[in-house]
């Protein structure tokens, strides 16, 4: 027994010395980021952990970790904050989860604003109702259900969006990744005019995606490490059956955000063939495999290519917006586990050259070419209506 004390220390010295280095490493890893986003780095000696500060994109940031004890136990969580000017109002914006969705049946506070599908995906608390719709304009609310889908613990405030990991974080790049994700969603709070516009999102809704990517990428020329308007430019380009195009931008997009969920995803997406159906589609089957449950964007559009592209299909629905010879046509109305309620739409060009009016009752038949999986719109080739 004497003789197996000494092997125990020796083995609990190795043990403390391999984490000391493991700790130091990854300090020297933050310092290197910090380098890299021209943030400022602090550390204390010994077993400290470094607090990052500084601006990305002129809005403040700060990167720390803090730890959360319960009885005998403690977690450590890195923790992210971007903080932008004082919206003016009090706000607390975070992803309803299912507790959520109980409280509300009780009477719990939350403001909707109109929009069903952001009212099923966050909770809102604010003092006033009235400025708070008019900072949600589509790009920030597209903006914001992006961004909740991929950092789904995210809360955004009236000066701040705050979002904690568990764990002393010891991956590069997805460190950098993060901070620059939340900074580029703060952006469009503090700033929604220098971001993705609103006519932008509009008009991808209404299937002009060609034109959208135009113009998107005059705004990224001007503002290149904008993560979430280069996110915009590859679901569109995608959308449009441009994957050539979106494979090259996501490229680009992986020097500035190699770890963001979206563009790990997308690089999987991009990558999968495509395969031809020739079964006709029933509409709802389609819904609820699509958009019945967590998946997100780059997990659906993948999806589409191996089980839908190309099928034929002949729908029932409801035209909801007649704009430049196009026709968005609500189809269906599937629960998401994510985004609640969800409406699916299909997108055509007007075959017949007759007016058509919103609310109209009418068929369509076609095959289905490609999807736009974030605005839930399916787009519908040599469409005839009925």
């Amino acid at each position: 027994m004497v003789a197996i004390l000494p092997i125990i220390f020796l083995l609990v010295v190795l043990i403390a010395f391999l984490a000391w280095r493991s700790h130091q490493r990854t300090v020297q890893m933050w310092n290197e980021v910090a380098r890299e986003l021209g943030l400022g780095f602090q550390v204390g000696s010994g077993i400290s952990r470094p607090v990052l500060t500084g601006a990305i994109g002129g809005l403040p940031v700060h990167i720390d970790t803090y730890v959360q004890r319960s009885g005998n136990n403690s977690t450590t969580y890195t923790r992210y904050r971007v903080t932008y000017p004082h919206l003016g109002f009090e706000l607390q914006l975070k992803r309803q989860g299912a507790f959520a969705a109980i409280t509300k049946l009780f009477g719990a506070q939350d403001v909707e604003i109109g929009d069903s599908l952001f009212d099923e995906t966050f909770v809102v608390k604010t003092n006033n109702p009235n400025r708070l719709r008019a900072l949600l304009t589509p790009s920030v609310r597209t903006g914001l259900l992006r961004l909740v889908a991929s950092y789904s613990g995210v809360v955004i405030s009236d000066d701040n969006i705050t979002f904690s990991k568990t764990g002393f974080e010891s991956n590069r790049d997805r460190l950098k990744s993060t901070i620059q994700r939340l900074a580029a969603t703060a952006r469009l709070l503090s700033s929604p005019d220098a971001g993705v516009s609103d006519d932008m999102v509009v008009d991808r809704e209404q299937g002009l995606l060609d034109d959208v990517a135009g113009r998107i990428r005059e705004r990224i020329e001007a503002e290149p490490d904008d993560v979430d308007q280069r996110i915009f430019e590859v679901e569109t380009l995608a959308a449009a059956g441009r994957e050539a195009a979106a494979a090259e931008r996501l490229a680009e997009l992986e020097q500035i955000a190699p770890a963001d969920p979206d563009v790990v995803g997308w690089r999987e997406a991009l990558q999968t063939q495509r395969v031809s159906h020739d079964n006709t589609v029933d509409v709802d089957t389609l819904a609820t495999d699509l958009f019945g449950g967590d998946d997100l964007s780059f997990e659906t559009r993948a999806k589409f290519n191996t089980t839908y592209a190309d099928a034929p299909i002949r729908w029932q629905g409801r035209v909801e917006n007649v704009d430049r010879g196009q026709l968005t046509i609500t189809v269906a109305t599937v629960n998401n586990d994510l985004y609640g309620n969800t409406e699916i739409s299909v997108v055509v060009e007007n075959p017949s050259g007759r007016t058509r009016n919103e609310g109209e009752t009418v068929t369509v038949s076609g095959t289905l070419e490609t999807i736009d999986p974030l605005l839930r719109n399916l787009f519908v080739a040599d469409a005839t209506l009925s």
